[in-house]
């Protein structure tokens, strides 16, 4: 009965010893991967070149083929570092062209997510949605921000009653990532 004691106390121990990562840690790491990104010149492409419902994504050997191809609405850059997926920047858009959505997810070396930066920018409303979101290891909401601005000049607005916002896909995991088996 005694080693019960011992093995909680243990248990509390290493649990104080691996703190979760706080958003100064985050934003490091976030910029870190945005330098990186911005050097590393053999990123991956990928499309969702389905018509239908059902996505199918296939990869793309140069950003031209991706962007020169008819019908493609959601199209991803991956980047890797020393063989670990580091970020995923998604480019989403209407056939119409009435919204651009771009996604830049940040992934920890250990494959869980640690930040999601979104830009909506929307003809209808007129706005720009600028969202950031931190995440744990485990994959818990730590913080978001949000900031709507004119689609223009970039001032802070409210969104009108026109306006239409667009879900963020949250992948906790690189494994989530839509086109993962391609990887």
């Amino acid at each position: 009965m005694k080693l019960l004691p011992f093995i909680l106390f243990l248990t509390i121990a290493v649990s104080a010893q691996t703190p979760k990562p706080n958003l100064t840690e985050i934003i490091t790491y976030a910029a870190s991967v945005d330098r990186f990104m911005k050097v590393n010149k053999t990123p991956r492409y990928f499309g969702d070149v389905s018509l239908e419902e059902k996505s199918h994504w296939k990869r793309f050997k140069t950003r031209k083929l991706i962007d020169d191809a008819e019908e493609v609405y959601k199209k991803a850059v991956v980047w890797s570092k020393t063989g670990k997926i580091v970020s995923a920047g998604f480019t989403l858009t209407s056939p119409s062209g009435d919204w651009a959505h771009y996604v830049t997810y940040y992934f920890r070396t250990d494959g869980s997510l640690a930040k999601i930066h979104a830009e909506l920018n929307t003809f209808y409303g007129e706005v720009s949605i600028i969202r950031d979101r931190f995440y744990d290891p485990s994959g818990q909401l730590l913080q978001s921000t949000q900031k709507v601005l004119d689609l223009q000049t970039r001032k802070p607005k409210k969104p009108s009653g026109d306006f239409m916002d667009q879900d963020v896909n949250v992948y906790k995991k690189v494994s989530e990532l839509p086109f993962s088996k391609l990887l």
